[in-house]
């Protein structure tokens, strides 16, 4: 790479269907718009955003209307993934407004590729049936996707996909919130290992970092608020102390380097 290439990495920000809306004791319109100026004053500007899913809590058109007009005040491009409380359709109808390459003409269907500077992302749509929320799973025609755009990358692949792929040592978090055919995807991308600078993901409502055969993945933590996430929680509950956050990631030659920021609760 001829100079770094940086970006921000948001999630599950759950906008609601007007700016009142709240969810887990917080705003999410509010929040949003704090982060958003957050982003806009770091003193060196990323290149673009990458929102990883559960942009709205409902999946209705007002809430994506609130979300567009939140996302537009920002300076740079943004990038987003459908996560389980999404709909792509409206995704697609609503927000992502920069030019990428669609993995198909299917309007409910939001996977797709773009460049900057030598560097290929892959977005995946792992949103599966209700009958398995909050889970997630691949469709054939998504790994089908993806192995062709990683043959195709000679180097400097990034991922981009709402859920993790494996178990995190939660026991909330494994039983409940996974990507179902998670392994197949690990053993899809050890062939191209080499090549892959990270896999971005979204869902827990936490950041984490695990680095498996040679694979880094990264999470952030929501806009909104966390989850706690010991080995010891069987359930789902509120971390009621730790702050909204992003991520402020750089890719350079042989490194990726990732820095969590927060706003004040």
């Amino acid at each position: 790479m001829s100079e770094p290439l940086r970006f921000v990495h948001i999630s599950d920000t759950h906008f609601g269907p007007t700016k009142e809306f709240s969810l887990y004791g917080c705003n999410p319109y509010l929040n949003a718009r704090r982060i958003v100026e957050a982003i806009n004053a770091i003193p060196t500007r990323p290149d673009f955003v990458v929102h990883t899913g559960d942009i709205t809590s409902l999946p209705d058109d007002d809430a994506y209307t609130l979300a567009a007009d939140v996302f537009a005040r920002l300076h740079v491009p943004i990038y987003y993934v459908t996560g389980n409380h999404d709909v792509s359709r409206c995704i697609r109808k609503h927000l992502l407004k920069e030019e990428v390459q669609f993995a198909s003409d299917r309007p409910d269907l939001l996977s797709y590729t773009f460049e900057k500077r030598g560097v290929r992302f892959v977005a995946l749509d792992a949103r599966g049936p209700d009958e398995i929320d909050p889970h997630g799973i691949l469709a054939e025609h998504q790994f089908a996707f993806l192995r062709r755009e990683l043959a195709a990358a000679e180097n400097n692949v990034v991922i981009l996909i709402h859920f993790p792929p494996f178990a995190l040592d939660s026991t909330w978090l494994d039983e409940a919130m996974l990507l179902l055919n998670g392994e197949e995807f690990h053993q899809a991308l050890i062939p191209f290992r080499n090549n892959i600078r990270g896999v971005f993901f979204g869902h827990v409502h936490r950041g984490m970092q695990v680095f498996r055969d040679g694979i880094l993945y990264s999470s952030v933590a929501s806009t909104i608020g966390q989850f706690h996430s010991w080995p010891a929680h069987a359930k789902v509950e509120q971390d009621e102390v730790h702050p909204p956050c992003f991520n402020f990631v750089t890719l350079a030659d042989g490194k990726t380097i990732i820095k969590e920021l927060s706003i004040s609760r």
